[in-house]
């Protein structure tokens, strides 16, 4: 099957846009070791939150431009995989909260928010898809 134009410009916004944050997030640590002002950190630190902001408009064209089925799809993956990392972060801090696990550091916990919901997106994508595949 040939990609649609929608998915094949996804890719030219997606690709880039990741490539950047790799690039802009290894140089941005490598630099927060030279800088010691608490505004000059945290303008480094954030530096690779930019490209990301381009990754997230590159999903949001493309949830837009597709078709209704293929809207249906990704909107009810990412209902599903927003709903199983609220509850896995939920229930993560609820056994922190009881002591039941040490305490991470809050960097620890958050930079793995965005990773994990795009991981279950990918998971219940995949999911979505077979289900409406077999229910053709």
């Amino acid at each position: 099957m040939a990609m649609r134009a929608v998915h094949k410009r996804y890719l030219r916004e997606f690709f880039p846009a990741m490539a950047g944050y790799v690039v802009i997030l290894f140089a941005s640590l490598f630099w927060l070791r030279t800088l010691d002002g608490t505004l000059a950190r945290a303008a480094v630190t954030v530096l690779p939150a930019i490209p990301i902001a381009f990754v997230i408009r590159a999903m949001v064209r493309v949830i837009r431009d597709q078709d209704e089925l293929e809207r249906r799809i990704d909107l009810e993956a990412i209902a599903i995989a927003g709903g199983i990392g609220v509850f896995g972060f939920l229930t993560y801090g609820l056994l922190l909260n009881a002591k039941v696990l040490p305490d991470p550091t809050g960097a620890a916990v958050a930079i793995w928010v965005f990773p994990i919901l795009m991981g279950l997106f990918g998971i219940a994508k995949c999911s979505m898809r077979w289900y409406y595949r077999s229910h053709e």
